[in-house]
């Protein structure tokens, strides 16, 4: 699933970034905090779930690496979006349907490509937001590096990340551990995290 423009400058960026999340959210509920930003712990429990499912596994099933690259993702996500929206760029549903075509005909077809993407851990619900992070990433790059290499180019990306995540200071619930706005990763997760987040739904 692999040959569109983009994936040239992608992986480095998305590698670097952390992809793979001090303090503690005031917000009942929360599971981060960035910014104005709140990504709820329904939210990390429903994407969890939904990986669980694709993979063929009960939601119930104990995964703490997923549950802390699904948060990851999240924050990391939502810096890059607070990013793009200081240099107004933006990536339109136009630009992700067509990445998406693309990615569909490199792959063989809608199920190769979710196959592939599920390998990396995201449902195929969860893939339009991926191409928009790509696509976000390769133009916030573009405006902040213009004429750049793509080395280049990523590296004031990733630096203009993490100032983002500095000035922000995103705010983790303590039992996801401790966010490096340095490493834009998360650090030290307690092993309470072993017990499964998503919760059953009620028996009728």
């Amino acid at each position: 699933m692999t040959t569109s423009r983009r994936r040239v400058l992608i992986p480095a960026a998305v590698l670097a970034l952390g992809l793979i999340v001090s303090g503690c959210s005031n917000s009942t509920g929360d599971a981060a905090v960035v910014g104005d930003q709140h990504i709820t712990e329904q939210t990390l429990n429903s994407d969890v779930t939904a990986v669980l499912t694709a993979q063929g596994y009960s939601e119930n099933k104990a995964d703490s690496s997923l549950v802390t690259q699904t948060l990851n993702w999240l924050i990391v996500m939502d810096l890059l979006g607070q990013v793009g929206n200081d240099h107004g760029v933006v990536v339109t549903q136009g630009e992700i349907d067509r990445e998406r075509a693309s990615e569909v005909k490199s792959a063989g077809g809608a199920d190769a490509l979710e196959a592939a993407y599920l390998k990396q851990f995201v449902a195929s619900a969860q893939i339009n937001d991926r191409i928009k992070f790509a696509l976000l990433a390769q133009k916030v790059a573009t405006a902040i590096a213009p004429g750049e290499s793509n080395n280049k180019a990523t590296a004031a990306l990733i630096s203009a990340v993490i100032d983002k995540s500095k000035a922000v200071n995103p705010e983790v619930n303590p039992r996801y551990g401790t966010w490096s706005s340095e490493n834009l990763q998360l650090a030290g997760v307690p092993t309470d995290l072993s017990t499964p987040l998503p919760t059953p739904a009620p028996s009728n």
